[in-house]
């Protein structure tokens, strides 16, 4: 199987060794995987699947990596994630939008530029970028003032602001899924008090609930994606929160149970949902009864 990765080639990005890692995974499940980070000068061959990594900001910004999945994706070329997906898991407040339609709990979000007064009786909210990602900007504030204050200082690419309740000290968990199948739901490192998690390589890994799990398989479903990294919260009393979902996701190359189950589910994406075997090391997909 021919596999075109579509991911930056900036300088800035490349440490993060997410390029590196999808085409290793993907060369052990058999595939020949090609790299471009724009459209080629020459018409190239025929893939059987793409997986467009395109970052926030670069859906933001109509980048070459967001063009060059635009055209393929207009070619004919199957997508692991549609163009229609990227674009609504890059914007937090489409995301929203999407996931009241379909009733998904999640916290309630407001966007700043249309509220005259603080929402109800509440606390404190947590501000942050609709485009953003990797946490940028992400602060706890009390009032519009002090919002439009913060907000003032963000670059006009990082998009309006957002307002969302605050879910206080809760665990969160990455989980890689598909609207059919998900992965072990990975614990997120968070410092006590803190609004953002941090790092890929996560502390713990579990079996989700059956609960949590249909609630991941949900929020992708819901985007029209077919398989994204979506961040799942759960507060004091056990409620699980869908807190975003993500296109473009980094996995943890050191564990071969997760670079295995994204390539499994990215291949049957050009199989027609059809699960092709594992590699040597696979551990199992997690999936929950329904």
């Amino acid at each position: 199987m021919r596999v075109l990765l579509v991911i930056t080639d900036a300088p800035w990005y490349e440490p993060t060794g997410y390029a590196d890692a999808w085409q290793r995974t993907l060369r052990a499940h058999g595939c020949e995987v090609e790299r471009l980070a724009r459209a080629p000068s020459s018409p190239g061959p025929r893939w059987d699947l793409v997986v467009a990594h395109v970052l926030n900001e670069e859906v933001a910004a109509r980048a070459p990596t967001l063009r060059l999945a635009m055209a393929l994706e207009a070619a004919g070329a199957a997508l692991v994630n549609p163009v229609s997906a990227l674009v609504a898991a890059a914007d937090k407040l489409a995301t929203h939008e999407r996931w009241a339609a379909h009733g998904l709990p999640q916290p309630a979000t407001w966007r700043l530029g249309d509220l005259a007064r603080w929402p109800g009786d509440r606390g404190p909210l947590v501000l942050k970028p609709a485009l953003g990602d990797g946490g940028r900007h992400v602060t706890l504030v009390s009032n519009l003032h002090e919002a439009h204050a913060a907000a003032a200082s963000w670059p006009q690419r990082e998009g309006p602001a957002v307002l969302q309740q605050w879910i206080e000290e809760p665990a969160c968990v990455r989980i890689y899924a598909t609207p059919g199948r998900v992965s072990a739901a990975y614990e997120k490192r968070r410092a006590p008090g803190a609004l953002v998690t941090h790092g890929t390589v996560y502390r713990r890994a579990f079996e989700p609930p059956a609960a949590m799990a249909r609630l991941a398989r949900r929020m992708v479903g819901s985007l029209g994606g077919g398989l994204m990294g979506v961040d799942i919260l759960t507060d004091a009393q056990g409620r699980h929160w869908a807190l975003e979902a993500n296109g473009p996701f980094g996995f943890d190359v050191t564990d071969p149970g997760q670079a295995c189950f994204v390539a499994q589910c990215a291949v049957a994406a050009a199989h027609r949902g059809t699960m092709p075997g594992g590699c040597s090391g696979c551990a199992p997909d997690l999936t929950p009864g329904t």
